[in-house]
């Protein structure tokens, strides 16, 4: 009988459906109660906190003094609410606004890493961070995105423009054939898709940095490989 519920509320939210507070907060304790009826517990708590976000903003104390509440169950949402915290403080940092916020975030990701690292930051219009995609061969040399990859997680994220970024762990600031090659490949997919790509950032260590864009060379790869100018050629050829 419960097993039916849960397999209903999941597929409400599957489908993109109106959910009421207390069936988020009833799918929320489906972790801590496995196998228990978890509606009248989410009411419990939605009558003595005004809110979701109050219950999982509560204390030990208040959480357990809700009947139905055992200690697992009041840490369980404590840590979720510590999760949310951590969420929201990531949110006010992983916005970029200027060149210095990118070569930024950049150094922050990559500077540590002993072995090559490709990541993508998905952004919106507002230069929001939506998803950070990263790739590793755990080779130390190399890492390679195939464009089907590339394709599949467009179509998931929908950003309103990419930014590519990789590290150099020999200390070259010099864009490799495979860079290149590379950046070309995710021009088109963007084109095709309706995304900007606004840059390949290449890290050499010690706050070194190649921009394809600030060197020009994201301009011409943008003129030669959008959508427009291959179809163009094409009829020319």
């Amino acid at each position: 009988m419960h097993e039916g519920h849960r397999q209903r509320l999941y597929q409400k939210l599957k489908n993109g459906d109106n959910l009421y507070e207390h069936e988020l907060l009833e799918m929320l304790l489906f972790n801590a109660y496995p196998r228990v009826n978890t509606n009248p517990i989410a009411h419990e708590l939605l009558s003595r906190f005004p809110s979701i976000s109050a219950v999982l903003g509560a204390s030990y104390e208040e959480l357990m003094s809700v009947r139905g509440v055992g200690e697992k169950v009041a840490l369980y949402l404590m840590c979720l609410g510590k999760c949310l915290s951590m969420r929201n403080k990531a949110d006010s940092f992983t916005t970029v606004s200027c060149r210095g916020d990118i070569l930024s975030l950049v150094e922050m990701r990559l500077g540590e890493r002993t072995s090559e690292v490709l990541e993508l930051y998905f952004l919106d219009k507002n230069g929001k961070v939506l998803r950070i995609c990263t790739f590793t061969s755990g080779e130390s040399h190399r890492v390679t995105v195939k464009p089907e990859e590339l394709i599949k997680l467009i179509s998931v994220s929908r950003p309103y423009g990419i930014i590519i970024a990789h590290n150099h762990t020999n200390g070259s600031l010099k864009p490799s054939l495979a860079d290149d090659d590379f950046t070309k490949e995710c021009q088109v997919v963007c084109s095709m898709n309706n995304i900007r790509l606004y840059d390949h950032v290449i890290y050499a260590g010690q706050s070194q940095f190649y921009s394809y864009f600030d060197s020009g060379r994201m301009s011409e790869i943008e003129r030669e490989f959008s959508i427009g100018s291959i179809l163009k050629n094409g009829k020319k050829a």
